[in-house]
């Protein structure tokens, strides 16, 4: 048999293959310098592995049996073609046609299924649900021609497959990147003398003009686990006007110095211009309490008293009545509403348990300012009191990344994260503008938060004044203007809980012992007790804060957070333009069997026209300075090795070289003589023993039982 190409005569050989239940692989290929002159194709089968590992210890699966089923394929100079000169059809092991699509290389990766991957990889979405995704569109496992292992291999190979050589690089060029399309972009690296990575930050250019408007509080945490180098990451956490957590920077840290904190708040400082937070919420942490001290002084610094609280258990379940001792410290810690009262009921506390030389509860007492909520909310914290916030956008990295990987994997998903970020506040801004949530009261009080307020801050507004049915206030004495009240608050069937109310009727101000609006930006419902009994019908502007408020024009709105576009190869980009094209087309064709049969004449047609370029365009083509750009130049080959001019084209060979290439020549002769006679005999349709049908059709018959060859 003759063929146009190399590639022809292997891909018949591999679809004989499939047909006949084996599978191939090239042995062996010869070259004269950068030209093919002849090739051998072998069953998979062929050879026989033997393990370095003795069999009494492991034993792995083999696949060689000495099969000696091949072809040989080599060039013809004169004519232009590839023949084969030889084939063996005997195999050493039997054949199943039906189990064929099972074996390695025929199942096939189609570059449309290779997208899907890709994107759902990026989306997060597990290889085992992807593949899921391929069976349920094809209709079943059997009309898909790959399995979930070959997914798994894409993804880990091609998808992932990043050197740990090639990370720091690849990272460094994502934050180039990211500086060349918005220059607002902020990135700072710190290099060890070996110039690998010390200490990394960056901050997208939304980010830093959202901290504008939500950077006055502050949540930092850092996690393990995200990358194979065990890098430390850090996050910082705001919260925007809708309650939401929104992310204001990044960082990867080699380790928890004071020295590494303190190079990393000065930097997230220059990032946001030189304006440090009001409050800043940690976890109990001496390197970041010292190095907080050091570069932002004026900041109230805050432990998170979740962490603390946590850790009650473990410390004190020495002691007998340790459940008890939980209780009580808990009732002392968040029913303290004076710092007196805390200082009395903590020693109370310590008294009745015998816990005075306790040194840990010893040191949280020094450290009460820092963490106990009654010493620190006076102070705005929008809410938060414990690092939460930076903990679930760690939980969100953790979903889709591992200790093992690279770092180019991390700011992907982060840049994820920051894009699933911007769209809940999108749609939170949406639901504002198109949608309003009514009273729960007539109060115009409330009607003034509904109008200013986002929908999610007047919940919280209405969970207060639904709470103001449970109060019971009580003038205790006044003044002119001035007025001293006791709210009760029935919390539950057995307690009744007092607050220390104040008006001052001149100045429109209320004041309410449980600090809940200095804290959270939220008026509580002690003081909306007291305005009703005072018949105020509007508060003052002081107390709608426009942190909450849905009417300020925020320019972080007006910025995309930054997103790395993948850099495909210029096949891909073609492919997804060209299927985001179609989707429309087919969207309309399938309206009608009318519109249908259209399309596919159309397909038709096109697909003619496509390949009648494509066989003109075989040979050679051109490139001028009109029509290149960046994919055609990136298509661009090396050209082949030149032999140099250094010796004669006839030189005097020796004896030995004159005898092989008389040989060569005989042999050269013989295989000419035996494709005259094939022809001739396919012309007469003579049913020679060799040829047992016209090859040129590529038909295969199924070998019969007992048969391990496959006549062509």
């Amino acid at each position: 048999m003759t063929f146009r190409t190399l590639e022809d005569a292997g891909k018949f050989y591999r679809d004989y293959a499939k047909a006949a239940g084996f599978s191939t692989r090239v042995r062996c290929t010869n070259r004269k310098g950068n030209e093919i002159k002849n090739q051998l194709i072998t069953c998979s089968r062929e050879g026989k592995w033997k393990s370095k590992i003795s069999p009494t210890e492991k034993t792995n699966p083999t696949a060689g049996l000495n099969c000696p089923a091949r072809i040989y394929i080599h060039t013809l100079k004169d004519v232009g073609a590839w023949i084969i000169s030889k084939v063996v059809l005997d195999h050493s092991h039997p054949c199943c046609p039906s189990k064929a699509e099972m074996l390695k290389q025929h199942r096939e990766l189609s570059m449309s299924i290779r997208r899907t991957i890709e994107n759902n990889d990026e989306a997060g979405i597990r290889p085992s649900k992807t593949y899921q995704s391929f069976v349920a569109a094809a209709g079943g496992h059997r009309e898909l021609n790959f399995i979930e292992k070959d997914v798994r291999n894409y993804i880990t190979r091609e998808v992932r497959n990043v050197s740990e050589q090639e990370d720091a690089k690849e990272f460094g060029k994502y934050l180039l990147r990211m500086k060349e399309k918005n220059p607002n972009f902020f990135f700072e690296l710190q290099l060890e003398e070996d110039q690998s990575i010390k200490l990394a930050f960056w901050a997208d250019a939304r980010s830093r003009a959202a901290c504008e408007y939500f950077g006055d509080v502050i949540s930092f945490d850092t996690t393990y686990n995200t990358n194979r180098y065990n890098l430390v990451c850090g996050s910082f956490v705001g919260v925007n006007h809708h309650g939401q957590s929104t992310l204001l920077g990044c960082s990867l840290m080699k380790n928890e110095e004071i020295e590494s904190f303190k190079w990393l708040f000065q930097c997230w400082l220059r990032c946001m211009g030189g304006n440090a937070p009001k409050g800043f919420l940690t976890d109990q942490c001496a390197s970041m309490k010292r190095a907080l001290e050091a570069c932002m002084p004026t900041t109230v610094h805050r432990w998170c008293i979740w962490h603390i609280m946590k850790k009650i258990p473990s410390k004190l379940n020495g002691y007998k009545a340790h459940a008890d001792i939980e209780q009580q410290m808990s009732h002392v810690v968040w029913n303290s509403h004076s710092k007196d009262s805390f200082d009395r009921n903590w020693n109370d506390f310590l008294v009745n348990f015998g816990l005075a030389d306790n040194k840990w509860l010893s040191d949280l007492y020094e450290d009460r300012h820092i963490w106990v909520p009654i010493y620190l909310d006076h102070h705005f914290w929008a809410g938060m009191r414990s690092t939460q916030r930076s903990e679930s956008m760690h939980s969100f990295f953790n979903k889709y990344i591992t200790r093992n990987s690279s770092l180019i994997q991390f700011v992907k998903q982060y840049d994820n994260c920051l894009g699933s970020r911007e769209q809940a506040e999108r749609e939170s801004d949406a639901a504002d503008f198109h949608t309003v949530i009514p009273c729960a009261t007539k109060s115009p009080i409330e009607t003034q938060f509904q109008d200013a307020y986002t929908q999610a801050k007047f919940r919280e507004v209405q969970a207060q004044f639904r709470g103001k049915a449970n109060c019971i206030t009580r003038l205790k004495n006044s003044a002119i203007g001035y007025s001293v009240y006791e709210v009760g608050e029935q919390v539950s069937s057995s307690i009744l809980e007092k607050f220390a109310v104040t008006y001052d009727s001149v100045a429109a101000e209320v004041k309410c012992q449980c600090l809940l609006f200095e804290s959270r930006g939220i008026l509580c419902r002690h003081a909306l007790s007291v305005l009703s009994f005072e018949q105020v019908s509007q508060v003052s502007p002081r107390y709608i804060l426009k942190r909450w408020s849905k009417k300020v024009k925020r320019r972080h709105t007006h910025i995309k957070s930054s997103h790395d576009e993948p850099l495909m190869e210029p096949r891909s980009k073609r492919f997804d333009q060209l299927v985001f094209r179609s989707q429309n087309i087919c969207e309309f064709a399938s309206e009608s069997e009318e519109l249908t049969a259209i399309l596919h004449r159309a397909y038709d047609n096109v697909m003619a026209e496509m390949e009648a370029v494509k066989a003109k365009r075989k040979g050679t083509s051109s490139l001028s300075h009109e029509d290149a750009n960046l994919e055609s130049v990136n298509e661009l080959q090396s050209p082949p090795r030149i032999r140099t001019r250094g010796r004669p084209k006839n030189r005097l060979g020796s004896k030995l070289e004159k005898q092989i290439a008389n040989a060569t020549k005989k042999k050269k002769t013989k295989v000419l003589s035996e494709i005259n006679l094939f022809d001739a005999a396919s012309a007469a349709h003579s049913s020679s023993s060799q040829y047992q049908r016209q090859v040129i059709n590529y038909q295969f018959r199924v070998p019969a039982a007992g048969d391990n060859s496959l006549g062509v």
